[in-house]
């Protein structure tokens, strides 16, 4: 099985089958969800299978995938769910596999949806691994005040969805810097790191990664994920979610 065929099961998984666990996840597959711990307990596809019944009991939504990134033991993706009263989120999974079956899952829900239309299969840009993983070096760093940084690593019509609010959104570098720069004068601006190793998508020049924020005064730890395309070198799009808690794994 392919990792896009994974990705249009598990939601499906969620959406009408709960059986199909077993598919996908290896007996001690973990769940991480970044609004709490419910999944926390859930491990392989005995227990997710009985847990997504309950789940749909309570709830009827359905979740369909966007943007796929592809690195081959791992691959993320960004969704959408249409819940039951028609309101409709946007999210990013990550997911990492051992022998053929995904083991660790992250799942991030925004609290509104991506209205952007996605990047087309036209769009794709094949770029050398090492480019993406400088980019991602670098963006961190932007990430941690470096302004400056905008106008090399992004591109003229940049695009960022904030998961928390439109007050996050940011569209070419000029906007980007200026919110970098806002949110390092903050009184407690957050340190970030990446957690564990990127997905990197070098055929279709798209890269995802978790990475946590320390808050500087009292040492506190959210996890959050950046899924990003780049084009020409820069980054293009990118979608930012931020949990509400910390890693686990």
């Amino acid at each position: 099985m392919d990792n896009e065929k994974r990705m249009i099961i598990w939601c499906r998984m969620w959406n009408e089958d709960p059986s199909l666990a077993h598919e996908l996840m290896s007996d001690d597959c973990v769940q991480w969800s970044a609004q709490g711990a419910g999944l926390d307990t859930v491990v392989g596809p005995d227990e997710q299978e009985r847990f997504v019944v309950g789940y749909r009991a309570r709830h009827v939504n359905l979740f369909s995938p966007r943007v796929f990134v592809d690195a081959g033991d791992r691959f993320a993706y960004l969704w959408d769910v249409r819940k039951a009263d028609g309101q409709v989120l946007t999210g990013i999974d990550v997911n990492i596999l051992q022998d053929d079956r995904i083991r660790e899952n992250w799942t991030f829900v925004a609290e509104r949806r991506c209205e952007q239309p996605d990047p087309g299969p036209e769009a794709a840009d094949r770029t050398d691994p090492a480019t993406i993983e400088d980019l991602c070096h670098r963006w961190m760093q932007l990430r941690n005040g470096r302004a400056e940084l905008a106008m090399e690593v992004v591109t003229g019509d940049f695009a960022l969805f904030s998961g928390a609010g439109k007050v996050g959104d940011a569209h070419g570098p000029s906007e980007l810097a200026d919110l970098i720069e806002r949110q390092a004068e903050t009184d407690d601006p957050p340190a970030f790191t990446i957690h564990r190793q990127p997905v990197v998508d070098p055929a279709r020049g798209h890269v995802a990664f978790l990475w946590t924020a320390e808050t500087r005064a009292d040492g506190a730890f959210v996890g959050g994920v950046d899924l990003l395309t780049v084009r020409a070198g820069r980054f293009a799009r990118a979608w930012s979610l931020t949990g509400a808690r910390s890693f686990r794994y």
